[in-house]
Order: structure tokens, then C-alpha cells, then sequence
């Protein structure tokens, strides 16, 4: 029987790191949701703004988010140096993660901006294949949208390497405070540029787009001058020299990184090709499923907290060679994600037709989305798992495997599981969803496993008397 009460500790430790990571994830939450509540109020009955958001964002997310992960491999490198002692060597870390991801947002915007015929392409096949003439219409409305999205690529990579920094010596309340802030010029903005104030004209989808971009590069510019001019940083900071600047320091990097964005572009590509697939369901459909979305990214957002705090604890460990706190440090990260994604499955079935009138006041967009909902509420616990599962390997390094799992669980799994229930045994948008819990649980039995060898081993080295990693 477990005893919660000896798990205290733990909660709080993870708490302690999670809690201003939560309020930095209610914040962009709370700009996502703005993005499609306003963007929905502006179309009104017609679905087709909000549905270019959602088209326009898939696109995008895919190639957003791999960048992304392969930021998320400084924090357990430079969590693993800190807890060590080696601050020289973290400085160096954050050094070479800034050219490197500099590099990198150069890179994404570039393909970003090669993609974008492909969304024409995408949109006519969508038709062809018999979709719903609406289609054509978001498509040519979520082209100036998406435009707008490139420009914020590379200044939110950048201010992504300070806060991995950041988050790997410990501290989470600095990207707290400066994403609230920007995420709150975001709302501002989107008010504004959206529906025409103070002499502006009504953008639309676009205005929301551009909202994003100046908020970008506000992060960007507070998070990265405060940690380079801050004297709380300047021991750091002291540490960069030319010399330090090496491709093997960057190599470092990605050997940790590119498991990690490769799990982040396969998970990505399932709900991409989910959110490309549901164009043939036409726009009410579309609609339905961007809400549904941001009711999937408030619950993940959360998780994503509690294992970004997972990952800080387990780098630590691993670097201490602490192996005797680990299964109760990931088995409390367990806990609170479960806690939390559960109430939130029961909250989306018990008020699945109350969410959606906030985004929307069709009602087939409101009827279809309550279906939906239900879908999204057993979507929680395998999701909450393997990413909570995931997040503790990072913070171990074992990141390899994570590349041939997430391929048999996405690929092999999820998208043809997706393909089949939505088309094929007519299940429609609601297949789709189906595909995607098929897919995770997967990717849950397997990180787990694995997590559980890795706990195991630890475990022999303590009997053994040898704590080194």
C-alpha cells in the first residue's frame, strides 16, 4: 500500500520547481485561449477565422516544436554541471546553446517559409478528396497568418535557451514573470489588432498573429537581458570567452536534443496530420477540433510543468549521483499529473457543451465539439504518462530510446490507427482522436518500462556501493 504521507517531501521539491512553470503555462494558456476565443467572437457564425488559426498554427507547430526540443536538451546538461559543481561548464553550455539556436531559428524560419506552398497544396487535396468547399476559404485565410508566425521564430528559440538555462540551475521564476508579462502585451494586442481599436483597422486572424510576434520578441529581449546583466548572473557570465565557443560543447548539446525534438516532431506530426486530416470533415469540424485542442494544450501545459520539474530533480540526482530519491521523486511527478489530468477529463465531460460556447456560437460547432470532449477526456492519462515518463529519461540522458519508440507509437500506430477509425470505420473527427489514444498508450507502456529499468539499475548501484552516473 502506498504512503502518500512519506511522498510529502517530494511533492514539494517538485512543487517548489513546478508551481512558477504552471503560472507561465497558465499565462501562454491564457493567450491561446484569447487567440480563439477573439478570433471566434470575430467570425461569429461563420467558422471559417477561427479555422484558419487552427490550420495556419498546425503547419507551423510542427516545425516550432521540433526546434523547441532541441532546446529542451540544455536543461539536463546543464542540471547535471551545476548540481556537480561545474558552473564553468554550464556557462559554456548556455554560450554555445545561444549561437547554436540562433543558428537554429535561422534554419526553422527558412524551411518555415519553404513549406508554405505545400498549405495550398494541402487545402486542394483536402477538396478534391471531398471536403467541404469552405476549405478553399481557410486555406487563403490562414496563408497572412501563418506569414505572420514566422517572424516570431527566432526570437522565441533564443529566449527557449535562457529559460532551459535557467530552469537547469534551479530556477523557475524568472521565465514565470517574464511570460506573464508578455502573455498579458499579447491579450492587449490581440484586442487591439484583432477587432479594430484606436483607430486601427480590423485584422482579423492576422492581428492575432502579429500580437504573437511582438510578444516574442518582448521574451526574448527581457529573459536575455536580465540573465546577460543581472549581477545575480555575472558568474556566469565571466565565464564566456571565444575560446569557449566549440562544436563539441554543441554537439553536447544536440546528442541530447535531437531525441528529444525527434519525440516532439513525431508527436507533433500525429496531431499535424489529425489537424490536416479533419479538413475533409469540413470547416464546422475544423472549428470544433482547434477548440478541442486548446482544451487538450490546457491540460498538457500542466503536465508539461510538473515534468519540466521532473526533469530539473532527475538531472540533479543524476549528477549527484542521489540514485536512492529517484522512484520517489518520478513516482510523486506520477502522482500530481494524474491528480490533475483526471479532474480535468471529468471537467471536460461535465460541462463538453458549455466549453465550446465560450469559443463559438454555432451550433453545430458547439454539438460537434461536445462529442469531441469525450474523446479528450480519455486522451488524459496515457498522454500524462508518457510525457511525464519522458521527461524523467531526460533528466537521466537516456534519451536514445525515445527515438524508436515514439516512431512505433506515432507512426506505426497512431497515425494508420487514426486513419482507419476516422475513414475507414467511419467514426469521422472522432476516429482521429481515437488514433491518438492509441498511439500514446503505446508510447506510455513502453517510456515506462524503460523508466522502471533505469529506477532498477539505479537501485543496484546503491547495493553495490557505487553512486557514480
Amino acid at each position: 500500500m502506498i504512503s502518500f504521507k512519506s511522498y510529502i517531501p517530494y511533492y514539494k521539491d517538485n512543487l517548489r520547481l513546478a508551481l512558477p512553470v504552471i503560472m507561465s503555462q497558465v499565462g501562454q494558456i491564457s493567450v491561446q485561449l484569447a487567440d480563439t476565443a477573439m478570433v471566434g467572437w470575430y467570425g461569429g457564425d461563420d467558422p471559417t477565422p477561427l479555422a484558419a488559426v487552427s490550420f495556419g498554427t498546425s503547419v507551423f507547430y510542427i516545425i516550432f516544436i521540433t526546434a523547441m526540443g532541441l532546446a529542451f536538451g540544455l536543461t539536463p546538461l546543464v542540471g547535471e554541471h551545476f548540481a556537480r559543481g561545474d558552473e564553468r561548464h554550464a556557462s559554456h553550455l548556455l554560450l554555445n546553446g545561444i549561437i547554436l539556436f540562433a543558428l537554429t531559428g535561422i534554419i526553422t524560419s527558412g524551411i518555415l517559409v519553404a513549406v508554405r506552398p505545400l498549405m495550398q497544396i494541402m487545402g486542394k487535396a483536402m477538396i478534391d478528396s471531398g471536403g467541404d468547399a469552405s476549405v478553399s476559404e481557410v486555406i487563403e485565410a490562414a496563408l497572412p497568418y501563418y506569414d505572420t508566425l514566422i517572424w516570431g521564430m527566432i526570437p522565441v528559440i533564443i529566449f527557449c535557451t535562457f529559460k532551459q538555462f535557467l530552469e537547469g540551475i534551479g530556477n523557475t521564476r524568472i521565465a514565470m514573470v517574464v511570460i506573464i508579462t508578455c502573455n498579458l502585451i499579447n491579450i492587449a494586442l490581440n484586442w487591439i489588432l484583432i477587432f479594430g481599436k484606436f483607430g486601427i483597422e480590423p485584422m482579423g486572424a492576422v492581428g492575432a498573429g502579429l500580437a504573437t510576434i511582438v510578444a516574442r520578441c518582448c521574451m526574448c529581449i527581457m529573459i536575455g537581458g536580465y540573465v546577460l546583466f543581472s549581477p545575480r548572473f555575472r558568474h556566469f557570465i565571466r565565464a564566456f570567452d571565444r575560446a569557449a565557443i566549440r562544436l563539441r560543447t554543441m554537439w553536447e548539446i544536440l546528442k541530447v536534443g535531437i531525441p528529444i525534438g525527434f519525440h516532439m516532431f513525431m508527436e507533433s506530426s500525429a496531431f499535424v496530420v489529425a489537424n490536416i486530416l479533419v479538413l475533409s470533415f469540413g470547416a464546422h469540424a475544423i472549428s470544433a477540433y482547434q477548440i478541442c485542442t486548446n482544451m487538450m494544450q490546457v491540460t498538457f501545459m500542466i503536465v508539461i510543468a510538473i515534468g519540466s520539474a521532473n526533469t530539473i530533480l532527475c538531472s540533479h540526482i543524476f549528477g549527484r549521483g542521489d540514485f536512492h530519491r529517484l522512484r520517489r521523486t518520478v513516482y510523486s511527478a506520477y502522482h500530481l499529473g494524474l491528480l490533475w489530468c483526471v479532474t480535468a477529463a471529468i471537467g471536460f465531460v461535465a460541462f463538453r457543451y458549455t466549453i465550446p460556447s465560450f469559443f463559438s456560437t454555432n451550433s453545430q460547432v458547439i454539438q460537434i465539439t461536445g462529442t469531441l470532449l469525450i474523446y479528450i477526456a480519455l486522451f488524459q492519462i496515457p498522454d500524462c504518462l508518457q510525457a511525464l515518463s519522458i521527461s524523467a529519461l531526460r533528466g537521466l540522458q537516456d534519451v536514445r530510446v525515445i527515438i524508436p519508440i515514439v516512431f512505433v507509437s506515432y507512426v506505426v500506430i497512431n497515425i494508420p490507427a487514426g486513419y482507419l477509425f476516422a475513414f475507414r470505420f467511419g467514426f469521422g473527427a472522432k476516429g482521429l482522436i481515437m488514433g491518438l489514444i492509441a498511439g500514446l498508450t503505446c508510447s506510455a507502456i513502453l517510456t515506462i518500462r524503460r523508466l522502471q529499468r533505469d529506477m532498477s539499475s539505479a537501485e543496484k548501484r546503491i547495493a553495490a556501493g557505487t553512486t557514480e552516473p
